[in-house]
This record gives structure tokens, sequence and C-alpha cells, in this order.
């Protein structure tokens, strides 16, 4: 496993690399730190000791976590939206620093240290850090910074599956391209920093799973990677939620059954595991052993398309539910026409202000991304979910199980009226492309007026970079 960090850059001031192998036990390696020279170098750390006759051999070791042959490249950008906003306004830099509205959605390292994370509130927040500058944050211009930072990802790898504020990069193959494929990553890390001011951090694996995992471990600013022979030590001792796959509850499951560590996990069979979690629990079992087959790919029908926010205060107000409810299903469904595809399933979750959560998915007879097709089964769900008198603190929709355009026709509707319908909505996203999403509100939505602030893009919502 070999691990390099870099120094907190601020202002012009950009100091070296620093290297430290470790040693291949990933027990409890010793530490040795060698300045890296970038002059002359592009920005490339020197080629890593690991030669390709050893790589080679690795591909014949039996019981390896993962194809020695695949190399994922995970790449995280640093406390993404406090960055963009400290980068903004230097007057930021070195103070906490948290985006967000009702709940942080983004918070700075200064921040980090005393407790903050994001998904907590605000109230919290502020008894912890009183000092925090607290910000909203800007959905659209946290996308330009996202859009350069990938487009230097794409210049490096073939396959480049991106997120909100991070993207996996398939550098499989690519050896006699790059060469030593850690100093690419380096490379691409003074890219980014370059090109936007911001600073990544990335990490190199046989696989998605462990190529996050070993990222983790230098955040901030750092450079790692481990090898398919490392995986099983690097993976027993951590906790369990830091496995791919371990929400909430299913850590709380695993604890009460005294199985804190990933390899303790280990100790269940895949039939046990899908006893308890279903068909996801055979995939915990082979992640548990550092086996992740997931593959990196640009994705031209995403597998879903979620929006979602909190309330700018705890409601049980069916009024602003639904119209909020009604918003969202718009936004998503505008998404799926944008990509010509429709949705065969809709799912709507909600969040209660004690943080029990409930969400059921269901199916439409026909696919359809018109929205009062898919807000009656949005409503309907809601309508029969929601019976806890308690007020909700967020909730979202989410399409899925897409089909082409095509799929509507021969159904059971009327094709004119489909026709008709389809064509109506376009006319909308049409207005809308020109004059911002905010122009046409119509429905339930209407209710959100002066509850909700608005701005050309549509309402504001509480977590920015839902905002979409």
């Amino acid at each position: 496993m070999t691990t390099k960090r870099h120094s907190p850059v601020h202002d012009d001031e950009r100091p070296p690399l620093l290297a430290s192998p470790l040693s291949s036990t990933a027990a409890a390696p010793a530490r040795s730190h060698a300045a890296i020279d970038h002059s002359g170098t592009n920005g490339q750390a020197p080629v890593n000791a690991e030669s390709c006759a050893a790589v080679e051999a690795e591909k014949h070791q039996s019981g390896s976590a993962a194809d020695p042959a695949r190399w994922i490249l995970h790449v995280d950008i640093d406390a993404f939206f406090a960055a963009i906003e400290q980068l903004r306004d230097p007057r930021l830099r070195g103070k906490p620093v948290i985006v967000g509205a009702g709940v942080i959605a983004s918070c700075s390292y200064e921040a980090r240290r005393f407790g903050l994370k994001a998904g907590m509130s605000l109230s919290e927040a502020k008894r912890l850090c009183p000092d925090a500058v607290i910000l909203e944050g800007h959905a659209q211009v946290y996308r330009c910074f996202a859009d350069q930072i990938f487009a230097c990802c794409r210049d490096v790898a073939p396959a480049v599956e991106t997120f909100l504020d991070e993207a996996y990069c398939d550098l499989s193959g690519t050896e006699r391209l790059h060469g030593d494929l850690l100093a690419a990553g380096a490379s691409l890390k003074q890219r980014v920093l370059d090109a936007t001011g911001l600073t990544v951090t990335c990490g190199l694996g046989p696989n998605r799973m462990l190529a996050k995992l070993i990222g983790k471990t230098v955040k901030p600013d750092g450079l790692a990677r481990i090898t398919p022979q490392e995986a099983d030590a690097f993976l027993v001792d951590r906790p369990i939620e830091q496995l791919a796959g371990v929400g909430h509850s299913h850590a709380k499951t695993l604890r009460s059954m005294n199985l804190h560590t990933i390899g303790a996990l280990r100790a269940l069979s895949a039939d046990a595991l899908a006893a308890l979690f279903g068909s996801p629990g055979r995939m915990l079992y082979e992640r548990c052993r550092g086996r992740d087959t997931a593959v990196v790919t640009e994705r031209e029908i995403p597998l879903s398309i979620s929006r979602e926010t909190s309330f700018h205060r705890d409601t049980a107000d069916r009024t602003e539910i639904e119209g909020m409810l009604e918003y969202l299903v718009g936004r998503a469904c505008r998404a799926a026409r944008e990509l010509g595809i429709q949705p065969r399933t809709v799912a709507v979750r909600f969040r209660y202000t004690d943080d029990e959560s409930d969400e059921q998915a269901r199916s439409l007879k026909i696919p359809s991304s018109t929205d009062p097709v898919v807000l009656a089964v949005a409503l309907d769900i809601l309508c029969r979910r929601f019976t806890r008198r308690v007020a909700l603190h967020a909730v979202g929709v989410s399409l899925s199980n897409f089909a082409s355009d095509l799929a509507e026709q021969g159904s059971l509707f009327d094709e004119a009226e489909a026709g008709r319908r389809q064509a109506l909505y376009e006319a909308f996203d049409g207005v809308r492309d020109a004059y911002g999403h905010g122009v046409l509100v119509s429905g339930r939505a209407l209710n959100l007026k002066g509850r909700v602030k608005e701005d050309r893009h549509g309402f504001v919502l509480r977590t920015p970079s839902l905002t979409k």
C-alpha cells in the first residue's frame, strides 16, 4: 500500500508532495518521507518501486481480492462546496465554513475539527461550533467546478463515472500510456489544482470499493494505492460501517449480533447474509472479502434519478408536503425527458423529525415521464405511508428502471392523448430552458410560493446540491 499526502495549499503557495511508502503487510507500517520535485515533470511523482514484473506475478496468485489487471482511481473532491466558497472569498480561508440550510451539505476541514459533518442539523452545528460561517450555497457554481474536474479525469482515463463530488476512473490497461499509475494520479491532482484551485484525494486500487476506501485514509489532498495482496489485512479490522453497502440500519443489525468489523462479517455465510438483508446480503459477502466486480461506466441512462430536500422547518402540513413532492416530481420528470427515458418505477421516501424514515417503491402500469402520471403514484404512496403523527424533516422522489421514450407506444393509453401530453410537457421544458425553471409553477407546488425562496431556476431547496 502506497500513500502520498499533499500539504494544504493557500493562495499561490504550493508545498512539495510527500511520499509515504507503506509496507506491504498493511499492519503497522513504518513511514519514510521524501520530497517530490515537480520541476520538469508536469507534476508527476517518480515511478513507484513496485515493478511491472511484480504486478504480473500478482495476476497468477490465487485468492486475491480482485483481478490485479484492473486498476480503478477514485477521485474525491475535498470539502467540495465549502472549499469552493473559501476559494471564492479568501476571507473564509482558515475559518470553519458550513454550506447548507437546515442540515450541513458540506463543511470545511476547519469545521470538522469541531465534530461537524454532512447531514448534521445546523442547530447542532451551531452548538458545537458557534463561530462557524454558514452559507446557503451556490449550486450552479458548484456544478461548473465539478465539470472542470471531471474533464481533467476524462483526459487521463478512457472510462469515467461521475457523481456529485467524486469520480471513478478506470485506468486498467493504460500502463503503457501513463507508466506508473500512481504517478498518473499525482499528475491528475496537479492538473485539477491548476485548473480549479481545488484539491482532490485519490485512491488507486484493484476495484472501486478498495480504491475509495484507501483514499479515505489519506484525506484531504492525499494519494494512496492498495494492491490485491494488501486488501485482506487492510479490511479485516475496519469498522463495519466503512463497508460499501452497510448503512445505518444494516450496521445496527450487525452490531447487535456482535459483528463490529469487516473481518467479523466473514463469519456469516452468503446464505445467512441473504436471509438478513436479501440480495444485497450476497453482495456484502463478496465485499467483506475485498471483492467488487462493479465496472466503471459512463452510463448514458442512469440507474436512477432522484430529487429530495429537507424542509425549511420540520412540518406535518399536508399542503406543504404535497406541494414539495409535486415540485420534486416535476424536476425529476424533466430530467428523465431530457434523457429521452421513462421510468417504470417510482419511489417516495421521507424522514421524520425523530430520524425515523420510510420508503416505498411502486411500478407504473406503463412507463411515463409526464408529471401527472408519476405524481399520481407518488401522492398515493405518500398518503398510504405517511401515517405517523410526527412532523417530516425531508421528502424525496426517485425514478428508476427506465425505458426509452418509445415504450409508451402501443400502451393502453390512447396514443393521441399520450402524444398531446408528451408534447405539452416538452413545450413546458422549452419555456423553462429559455427563461428558467421557476417561470412555470403549477398545481400543488403553487402552495410553496411565499414559503420557499425562489430564483429563476425555481425554488431554492434546503440542500444546495439538490436544487436542480
